[in-house]
């Protein structure tokens, strides 16, 4: 019995390694909430099971995932995954647990489709993928050019399917996937290199 708690100690001890981090579901596109509604000016966002219908609270901006690993620290908003759209309401992913409710964004709230908001932006692969999605090709899936780096900065020219045509730091046009076959993201934002 003492050498099973002896055991038992030891292996507590050894720490483990964080859990690495799930990517998103991409959906349609992303949300971007005022962070002044973070700041308690008082404006609500009211979560609903269907548009409208069934209220189910508002929205607890503590719990909105901030996603900084894959936007970087953005000072223009808090970003929500849009999952669908009806009308001007939107399904959105509203915390870690990826659990969905509808909303009205409102005036002060700002979406925008993926094209619209990676194109001519600066992005990066996200860290831990599969050597695969760090491949470049001449046509989307055919004809591999390069492979890139984690972390290797890219300008997104356009987005077609799960692929975006993107210039590599290194002046290579290519094309790269930008969301998996799940449609998870494989990119986030990145830094031009000074």
């Amino acid at each position: 019995m003492v050498v099973l708690l002896l055991v038992a100690t030891v292996a507590r001890a050894v720490p483990t390694p964080p859990a690495p981090k799930m990517r998103p579901y991409c959906g349609i596109g992303v949300l971007m909430l005022p962070l002044a509604g973070n700041a308690g000016t008082g404006e609500a966002f009211h979560l609903y099971d269907e548009p409208a219908i069934a209220r189910r609270g508002d929205l607890d901006f503590s719990r909105v995932p901030a996603y900084e690993w894959i936007f970087g620290s953005m000072s223009t908003g808090l970003p929500l995954m849009v999952t669908a759209r009806k009308g001007d309401w939107l399904r959105v992913a509203y915390d870690d647990a990826g659990r969905e409710a509808w909303l009205d964004p409102r005036r002060s709230a700002f979406f925008q489709p993926w094209e619209e908001f990676f194109k001519g932006k600066v992005g990066k692969l996200l860290p831990g993928l599969q050597k695969k999605y760090y491949q470049l090709f001449r046509q989307t899936g055919k004809g591999a050019l390069a492979a890139l780096t984690p972390g290797q900065p890219f300008r997104v020219v356009k987005l077609e399917d799960d692929w975006a045509l993107v210039v590599s730091d290194q002046d290579v046009l290519g094309w790269l996937r930008w969301r998996d076959e799940d449609g998870r993201l494989l990119v986030g934002l990145g830094r031009p290199k000074p």
